[in-house]
C-alpha cells in the first residue's frame, strides 16, 4: 500500500487553499485480502548485514493468539486468525526473508475507527516445527493517540537482501502527519522512527536505504506553498541510518 507523494498532496493541497488545520476523514477501514510480496534478490550482497534471524517475541499485543497451528503458507491463513478476537483487520501481508516466511496483520479495536487504538502482528512460520507460525513482533497506539491509520509498505531499507516492513502511523491533517518506522523483519527489530508532518518516508532502491522528502517553508510561505522540496538519502550502517546525500530543490 502506497501513500500520495506529499508533492501531489500539497499542490492538490494549494488549488484548494488548504487551512494547515488537522482534519480527519469519516470512511471506516476497509479489510483487506493478504497481498504477498516475492522480494528481488538483483542488487549487490550487503556491505553491513543487519544482526542474525531473530524470533523472539517483542510488544506482541494483548489478547495475540499464541501461535498457529497448520503448517501452511500465509496466503492460505484468514487474517482474523491471526488476531485477537473483536477487532477488524484493515490490511493483510506476507513476504520471504532471510528468517523465512513472514506475515503481517494491520487492525482497528471496535469502536470509533477515528478514534480507536490500532494495531500490527507480525508473525513468522518455520516450517516442521510445532507450531510452525508464532508472532514475533507487535505495535500498539494507545487510546487518544489520534492514529486513525496504519499501512505497511514492504522493501528492503537495511541492505541485507530480505524485506523490511516501512510503517506509517498516519494522524490525519493537510500536513499528512504521522509516525514511520522500520521494521528489520530478518531481525525483528524495530531500526527507524520519524515523526513529522509535510514529509514521506519511502524506500530508496539505489543506493538501497530510506528516502526522506520533505517540505521546506520559508517564513513567508503558506501552508500549500513551501518554497523548496527537501531530499535525504539515508543507508544502514548495520546498527543506524546515517546520511548518504541530501538534496534540496526549489518549487
Amino acid at each position: 500500500m502506497h501513500r500520495i507523494s506529499i508533492v501531489a498532496v500539497l499542490l492538490l493541497a494549494g488549488a484548494t487553499a488548504c487551512s494547515g488545520s488537522a482534519s480527519k476523514t469519516s470512511a471506516a477501514p476497509t479489510p483487506h485480502h493478504t497481498r504477498t510480496r516475492t522480494p528481488s534478490r538483483s542488487h549487490a550482497p550487503p556491505v553491513s548485514p543487519t544482526p542474525p534471524p531473530s524470533i523472539v517475541p517483542t510488544g506482541i499485543p494483548a489478547g495475540t493468539p499464541k501461535s498457529y497451528p497448520k503448517d501452511v503458507g500465509a496466503i492460505k491463513i484468514k487474517p482474523q486468525d491471526l488476531v485477537r478476537p473483536g477487532v477488524t483487520v484493515t490490511d493483510a501481508w506476507s513476504t520471504t526473508t532471510l528468517a523465512g516466511e513472514t506475515a503481517g496483520v494491520a487492525y482497528v479495536l471496535a469502536g470509533d475507527p477515528l478514534a480507536a487504538p490500532h494495531g500490527l502482528v507480525i508473525w513468522r512460520r518455520t516450517p516442521g516445527a510445532t507450531p510452525p507460525w508464532v508472532p514475533v513482533f507487535g505495535l500498539s497506539t494507545a487510546v487518544g493517540a489520534g492514529v486513525v491509520q496504519m499501512e505497511t509498505q514492504l522493501g528492503e531499507a537495511t541492505g541485507d537482501g530480505s524485506d523490511d516492513a516501512l510503517i506509517f502511523e498516519g494522524t490525519g491533517g493537510s500536513g499528512a502527519c504521522g509516525t514511520s518506522l522500520v521494521i528489520d523483519l530478518a531481525a525483528n527489530a524495530q531500526v527507524f522512527k520519524k515523526t513529522a508532518c509535510d514529509t514521506v518516508v519511502g524506500f530508496s532502491p539505489k543506493p538501497v536505504g530510506l528516502q526522506i522528502q520533505q517540505a521546506v517553508y520559508a517564513p513567508s510561505d503558506s501552508h500549500c506553498c513551501p518554497s523548496a522540496f527537501q531530499t535525504t538519502i539515508l543507508t544502514y550502517s548495520g546498527s543506524r541510518f546515517v546520511i548518504a546525500s541530501r538534496t534540496t530543490s526549489p518549487t
